[in-house]
């Protein structure tokens, strides 16, 4: 069975190489994903940077990347930013994404009444915080940009949910996750072809509970290919 190609989005502060267990459960059926480098993230000399690192930077930029791997449709996989950029793109460009896993999206505010993607307002400060150390593997100015981002309210982002037709997986990580479990049925609920499944695995679920994640998001991606 043929399958459209699968293209990976890591979260802040990590990389490419978090997807290599569903790069190694994907080879054997025939798919090698391509996983992406987002803006600000890699080694000093090589990431690429963006002035402010607007949300809308890392959308162009990915596709960008995809153009150049010379991808017409394909199927989009995130994590946390990566997520949420991978919902931006399938919003904006729905004729060329088959399929969307979302795991952990941060799911901003829809006004200044709504609640943040966070249980604590302090998260993002702790993680602004933790990133300084991390400078040889993304830039800190980054990090800060993309929090402050997701934690004003993105009501366009809401209005544009409608567009996203095709089906759509979403991972929640439970209650060991630092975002808000329940703003993740919020936005199933605009969707029209959702499932949305807890795995108890905290935010990183594609690591903590790498065997129930590929169980999940492998046949989701390998299943008939949507026209």
């Amino acid at each position: 069975m043929t399958t459209d190609p699968i293209v990976c989005l890591h979260g802040i502060t990590s990389s490419r190489t978090t997807w290599g267990g569903l790069v190694l459960a994907a080879k054997p059926l025939g798919t090698d994903p391509h996983c992406l480098t987002l803006l600000g993230h890699g080694p000093v000399g090589e990431r690429r940077r963006a002035d402010g690192y607007c949300l809308e930077a890392f959308v162009a930029d990915v596709m960008a990347q995809i153009n150049r791997l010379g991808l017409q449709r394909f199927q989009l996989v995130g994590h946390s930013l990566g997520a949420h950029v991978a919902s931006m793109i399938a919003e904006r460009f729905p004729q060329r994404v088959s399929r969307l896993v979302l795991e952990e999206l941060p799911v901003p505010a829809r006004s200044r009444a709504d609640s943040g993607p966070v249980y604590h307002r302090w998260s993002g400060a702790l993680i602004k915080v933790g990133a300084l150390s991390g400078y040889r593997r993304f830039d800190p100015v980054m990090v800060s940009r993309v929090l402050d981002q997701l934690g004003r309210p993105r009501p366009q982002w809401w209005r544009d949910l409608g567009r996203i037709t095709m089906p759509v997986l979403m991972i929640a990580g439970g209650t060991d996750s630092y975002l808000d479990q329940t703003r993740f049925a919020l936005v199933a609920a605009e969707l029209p072809d959702v499932r949305l499944v807890e795995i108890d695995g905290g935010h990183r679920v594609h690591i903590t509970r790498q065997e129930e994640f590929l169980a999940e998001v492998v046949p989701f991606l390998l299943g008939p290919t949507q026209d």
